[in-house]
C-alpha cells in the first residue's frame, strides 16, 4: 500500500524529529514499513507548511507512528506471528518478555513526542486516539466468534484501525489552521480512511495469492468477522476454508469478491470527496487511496486464474503451475526463511548446526514445506490437489534421477539425496501423507494414526538421517521415533485449529474409552469448554508421545557430533509443549501452546544436558561391555 508522492520529505521530517528525541536518551523505532499514518496527515498539509523546519507537525506524526510501532510489537505476540516486515518478529527471535517491554517503551516515549508537538489540541486527541485504539483492541478480542451486522463491523474498525489515522488527519488540519469543527470532521474523516484502510487488509486475507506476510484465511482461523463474509452470505464460522473461498470466488465478475472489490471503491470515492470538500484539494490523498484499492483489484486477478481452474474443473497440465510456484521458492538462500515463517521451535535448534548441515535441513523443510503449501491453499478442491501433487511427485523424480529440472528446490534437495544413497521412497511417502489431509479422515486407533505421522514426520526424521550418511536400521527406527513424537506434540497442540478445517487426528478408540464424545470438541474450539474425561485423553496421548521422546534419545549419542546437539535440544523443546497445554488447563482448542523464547531456551539446555548424561551413561555400559569381552577371552567356558 502506497505512501504519499513526497516520500523522501516526510522522512526527512521525521527523521529530524527522530534525531531530536534520540539526543535526549529517548528510544525511538526505526522508521520503516510505509509509514501511512503520518503519511495521510503529509497529504493533507499545504506544501508551504511542509519540510523538516516545522518540527511541532513532525513531533506529531512521529507520535502517531510510534504508536504504531508498539502495536505491531503487541499484535505479534498476540497472534503469535513469526514474522515482520520480511524477517522474523522480535517476539519469535527474542521472546514475548523483550517485545512487550520494547512496545511500552515505544508507547511511554511517543507521548514525550506528542507533547514535543507544542499543540495542547493535538495532544488531547493524540490521547484519545490511543485510548480508543486500545479499547478497539479489546473489543475485537470480545467478538471472535460472532457474526457482526454492517454497522458494528465498521464501528469496530473505526476504533481499531481508525484512531490513528484521524489523529493523523487532525493533524494537518490543526496545522492547516481549521476551525474546531472542521478538525473534527478531519478527525471523522482519518477514522474512515483507516477503516478502508482495514477493510483492504480484510479483503486481501482472503486472496491467497496476495503478499501479506500472513497466511491466507487467518482472519477466518482467527474467528473475526470481515466485511467479506458479509458479501459472500457467510454466516458462521463452520466450514472449511476451502468451501469459504469456493463460495466467494463463484460467479466469476459477479462474485462475492467482486462485489467487495466494488465497495472498496465506492469507499475511496466517497473518502475523496470528502477531503475535497474539507480540505479544497484531494489529489495526494487520492493517490494514496488509490494505491489501496490497486494492490486489492491485482490480489484478486492474480488469484483469478488459479480460482477458475479450481471451480471450473479445467484438465489443464498442472505441471507449468507447480514448477512456477517452486521457482518461486528461490534457492538455497531463500530455503532459511521457512524456519522463520512457519517453525519457531525447529529452528531454535536449528542454529547449533554448522553451516553445511544445516542448509542440508534447512532444503529438506523447505521441501516439505512447499509440498505442504502446494495444497493446502483455500479453495483447491482436493481432486486438483492430487493433480498437483503428482505433478510434484514426478518432477522431482526426474530431479532424483539426474534431469535437470531447472528448479532449484527439486533439483538440490533430490541431487543431495541421491548423492547419499537415501532412497526416494521417502519423497512418495511424504507426498501420500500430504495426500491423506485433503478430505476428512478419522482415525480409529493409535496404530492408524501413527501411518499419518510416520509419512509427515517419521519419514523426514529418516531422509535426514540418511542424508547425513547414516543408514544404519537402528538408528532409522529411533528417527522415525522422533518423527511420531513431534507430530503427535503437534497434534496436540493444534485440535482447534484442526477442528475449524474440518480435521480430527485424535484417536476415536481413545477418545471413547476416556468417555470424551467426539461432538462436544466444538465446543472446546469456540469456548474453550473443555469435555469430562479430555485432560486424562490429553495425558494418555502425551505418554505415549514421551515414550517416542525417550525411545529416540537413547540413539543420539550415536549421531555425528554436530547433529546431536540439535537433535537434543529440538526433541526437549517440543516436548515441552506438552507443560503449556498442561498450563492452558487442556484448553488446545481456543488456545493455542505457545512457549517463549525463553522457555525454549531452559528446554534446549535441558536438552543438552539429557544429553550429556545419555553419553555418559553409554560410556559406561561400553566400558562394562569391554570388560566382559576382555574376561571372557580367558575364561574357560566363555560364551564370548
Amino acid at each position: 500500500m502506497r505512501a504519499p508522492q513526497d516520500e523522501c520529505g516526510l522522512r526527512r521530517a521525521l527523521e529530524s524529529a527522530a534525531r531530536e528525541l534520540q539526543n535526549d536518551g529517548v528510544l525511538v523505532p526505526a522508521l520503516e514499513g510505509k509509514l501511512l499514518r503520518p503519511a495521510l496527515a503529509w497529504s493533507l498539509l499545504p506544501e508551504e507548511r511542509r519540510g523538516a523546519g516545522d518540527s511541532g507537525f513532525a513531533m506529531g506524526a512521529l507520535a502517531i507512528q510510534m504508536v504504531h510501532e508498539a502495536s505491531l510489537l503487541h499484535d505479534d505476540i498476540l497472534d503469535e506471528a513469526v514474522t515482520r516486515r520480511g524477517r522474523a518478529s522480535l517476539a519469535a527471535d527474542r521472546g514475548t518478555g523483550a517485545a512487550l517491554v520494547l512496545g511500552d517503551q515505544y508507547l511511554t516515549a511517543a507521548y514525550r513526542a506528542a507533547c514535543r508537538s507544542g499543540n495542547d489540541r493535538f495532544l488531547h486527541l493524540f490521547i484519545e486516539a490511543v485510548e480508543r485504539t486500545v479499547a478497539g483492541e479489546a473489543a475485537q478480542a470480545r467478538h471472535a466468534g460472532r457474526m457482526l451486522d454492517d454497522p458494528a463491523y465498521r464501528e469496530l474498525i473505526r476504533g481499531k484501525s481508525g484512531e490513528l489515522f484521524g489523529a493523523a488527519a487532525a493533524l494537518a488540519a490543526l496545522w492547516r489552521e481549521l476551525s474546531a469543527a472542521d478538525v473534527h470532521e478531519a478527525r471523522e474523516l482519518g477514522r474512515d480512511v483507516g477503516a478502508l484502510y482495514q477493510m483492504v487488509d480484510d479483503f486481501l486475507d482472503y486472496c491467497p495469492r496476495s503478499d501479506t506476510g500472513k497466511a491466507p484465511f487467518q482472519d477466518y482461523r482467527q474467528r473475526k468477522y470481515t466485511f467479506v463474509l458479509g458479501e459472500g452470505g457467510i454466516e458462521g464460522f463452520d466450514a472449511p476454508p476451502e468451501q469459504v473461498a469456493t463460495r466467494l470466488f463463484a460467479g466469476g465478475g459477479s462474485s462475492p469478491m467482486y462485489r467487495a472489490l466494488d465497495r472498496l471503491r465506492s469507499t475511496r470515492t466517497d473518502l475523496v470527496d470528502r477531503a475535497r470538500r474539507l480540505f479544497g484539494g484531494a489529489e495526494e490523498i487520492s493517490r494514496l487511496l488509490d494505491g489501496w484499492v490497486r494492490e486489492a483489484h491485482r490480489a484478486l486477478e492474480l488469484h483469478e486464474p488459479d480460482a477458475r481452474l479450481s471451480l471450473q474443473g479445467l484438465s489443464t497440465d498442472p505441471t507449468p503451475f507447480v514448477a512456477r510456484q517452486a521457482r518461486a521458492v528461490g534457492g538455497p538462500e531463500a530455503w532459511g526463511e521457512y524456519f522463520g515463517r512457519h517453525s519457531k521451535s525447529f529452528q531454535f535448534a536449528a542454529r547449533l548446526f554448522p553451516p553445511a548441515p544445516r542448509a542440508d535441513v534447512e532444503g529438506v523443510y523447505a521441501f516439505c514445506r512447499f509440498t505442504d503449501d502446494l495444497v493446502d491453499e483455500a479453495g483447491v478442491p482436493p481432486e486438483e490437489a492430487r493433480r498437483r501433487l503428482e505433478a510434484w511427485r514426478e518432477l522431482v523424480r526426474s530431479a532424483y534421477e539426474g534431469e535437470k529440472t531447472g528448479v532449484p528446490l527439486a533439483d538440490r534437495v533430490m541431487a543431495r539425496l541421491a548423492g547419499s544413497a537415501a532412497p526416494f521412497h521417502y519423497v512418495d511417502d511424504l507426498l501420500n501423507g500430504v495426500a491423506m489431509d485433503l478430505e476428512p479422515v478419522r482415525y480409529d486407533t493409535l496404530e492408524d494414526l501413527e501411518t499419518y505421522t510416520y509419512r509427515v514426520a517419521s519419514v523426514v526424521g529418516g531422509w535426514i538421517t540418511e542424508l547425513f550418511g547414516l543408514h544404519d536400521p537402528h538408528l532409522l527406527q529411533r528417527a522415525y521415533a522422533l518423527g511420531h513424537a513431534m507430530q503427535l506434540t503437534n497434534i496436540l497442540r493444534d485440535v482447534g485449529e484442526d477442528l475449524r478445517r474440518g480435521r480430527l487426528y485424535l484417536p476415536l478408540s481413545r477418545m471413547e474409552a476416556c468417555g470424551v464424545d467426539p461432538d462436544a470438541l466444538q465446543a472446546l474450539a469456540e469456548r474453550g469448554q473443555v469435555p469430562q474425561g479430555y485432560p486424562e485423553l490429553m495425558e494418555e496421548l502425551m505418554e505415549v508421545a514421551d515414550h517416542h521422546y525417550e525411545n529416540a534419545f537413547e540413539a543420539i549419542p550415536c549421531l555425528p557430533v554436530y547433529y546431536r546437539r540439535p537433535v537434543a535440544v529440538a526433541a526437549r523443546v517440543y516436548q515441552g509443549i506438552h507443560d503449556e497445554i498442561r498450563r492452558n488447563g487442556y484448553d488446545n482448542g481456543s488456545r493455542r501452546a505457545y512457549t517463549s523464547f525463553l522457555r525454549k531456551l531452559r528446554l534446549g539446555l535441558t536438552g543438552l544436558r539429557d544429553l550429556r548424561r545419555q553419553q555418559r551413561a553409554d560410556a559406561v555400559e561400553g566400558e562394562a561391555l569391554i570388560g566382559l569381552l576382555a574376561a571372557g577371552d580367558g575364561t574357560p567356558g566363555s560364551t564370548y
